[in-house]
């Protein structure tokens, strides 16, 4: 493993902490990713097996917003008085890892009652997840430096990806042998919820091992200076509003997506699967590029070209007319995607100050966890009174805007650093 970090990272000389921290950093990723990959793909396919509808699939996307919009922001103030946020962060990993467990249960419900209990419940899962990766987001800027950070998060997510691809090919070909006899796949979803939460285990093992470098200190929080700070800061703000634009769009789409592969095109578990790895393929081998071209250009330019690349995968998914299409589609949106994920971490780390770094963080999660309520709960609004082609390029109209204003963004920073120089 060592070795493959070694070629990666192009190191011939030993290991700093920021390498070690690094080869930590990626292995949780790695981890998180399989525990994630074994239920959250084929969520809505298990909806729809245990009787679900549209409004179903809708609710499990935009419910957890609206938890974690209430909880995430005190959850942060508490952990920030605290002397040992490390320790609290693995009490809330543990948390939603018992979540999943929780999802094994379902089908002991009442038949009618199991669509909603996996709605409640992964809904009420978004409190701990919500909170542990938004901690971790601010830990990312503790423990690595300002010129680590791109290529921390790029190696996490590239190494993630592959991971990614390698458990769902291994879940979706398991699924596909049960084919669509019910007992015997919701039996094997049920074996899924239970394994991933014992590597949860091992997740949150690889996440203690990581070596706080410049730990933020214990904070006595003040609210109305805290805030007045955060919402004075134009630097954020600006980010802020371009996120918050680009967010509305881009989360329309999820539910969306899996409404149309799913109930329109027929696909079933190995359809997903397919679908899921030739996006990811493109991700694995697009994160190279984005991190290097976030060095020449910066993140404010990366943002702007990535998200306008993502406002068109809604259009190419309405295009789409089968599932041999769409799984081609999904090589273009993977190289996006694969840009707006690691580009907009960066970018919200560069706009957040070291102090009370996790509150700018928590503000930023919860304004976008309050768009990830809405937006969904529109988009299944729109596709009970139009059809589905419609609400799909209303999505992408909703994240070109999004896109044309990270553009607005990106065209003054290259404006005030010429004035500048």
């Amino acid at each position: 493993m060592v070795a493959m970090f070694e070629k990666f990272f192009n190191k011939k000389h030993k290991f700093s902490i920021q390498d070690y921290n690094i080869i930590y950093y990626t292995l949780n990723g790695i981890l998180f990713t399989i525990v994630v990959n074994l239920y959250k793909p084929f969520a809505s396919k298990f909806i729809f097996r245990l009787g679900g509808t549209d409004s179903h699939v809708a609710l499990s996307t935009s419910l957890p917003g609206l938890i974690a919009v209430f909880v995430t922001i005190p959850s942060l103030i508490f952990m920030s008085n605290s002397s040992n946020k490390k320790k609290i962060m693995v009490n809330f990993f543990l948390g939603s890892r018992l979540f999943i467990l929780s999802f094994a249960t379902i089908p002991f419900f009442p038949k009618s009652l199991q669509p909603m209990a996996f709605v409640i419940l992964s809904s009420l899962m978004n409190f701990p997840e919500s909170v542990s990766s938004t901690a971790l987001q601010s830990f990312s800027g503790d423990i690595f430096v300002e010129e680590m950070r791109p290529t921390a998060i790029s190696a996490r997510n590239k190494f993630s990806t592959l991971a990614q691809i390698i458990s769902v090919l291994i879940v979706g070909r398991i699924l596909k042998g049960f084919g669509d006899s019910g007992n015997g796949i919701i039996m094997m979803y049920q074996i899924f919820f239970l394994l991933a939460f014992i590597i949860g285990l091992f997740e949150i093992y690889t996440f203690n091992k990581i070596k706080e470098t410049s730990c933020s200190p214990k904070l006595n929080i003040d609210l109305k200076s805290a805030f007045s700070e955060i919402f004075s800061n134009k630097q954020f703000n600006i980010f802020l509003v371009c996120s918050l634009l680009f967010h509305f769009g881009w989360q329309m789409g999820w539910p969306l997506f899996s409404i149309y592969q799913i109930k329109y095109l027929g696909a079933d578990e190995w359809w997903l699967t397919l679908l899921t790895v030739s996006s990811s393929i493109v991700m694995f081998f697009s994160f190279g590029f984005w991190k290097k071209l976030i060095h020449k250009k910066g993140n404010s330019f990366v943002m702007s070209t990535a998200t306008l690349g993502m406002a068109a995968t809604p259009i190419l998914f309405a295009l789409s007319p089968n599932l041999y299409i769409i799984t081609i589609t999904g090589l273009i949106t993977g190289f996006f995607t694969a840009g707006t994920i690691t580009g907009l971490l960066t970018s919200l780390l560069e706009v957040t100050p070291e102090k009370n770094r996790i509150l700018y963080i928590g503000v930023h999660v919860t304004l976008t966890n309050i768009t990830l309520f809405l937006a969904p709960t529109l988009g299944d609004f729109i596709l009970s009174h139009t059809n589905i082609y419609f609400v799909l390029c209303a999505s992408g109209f909703f994240r070109l805007i999004g896109s044309i204003s990270f553009f607005i963004r990106n065209k003054k920073t290259t404006a005030t650093i010429t004035l500048s120089e």
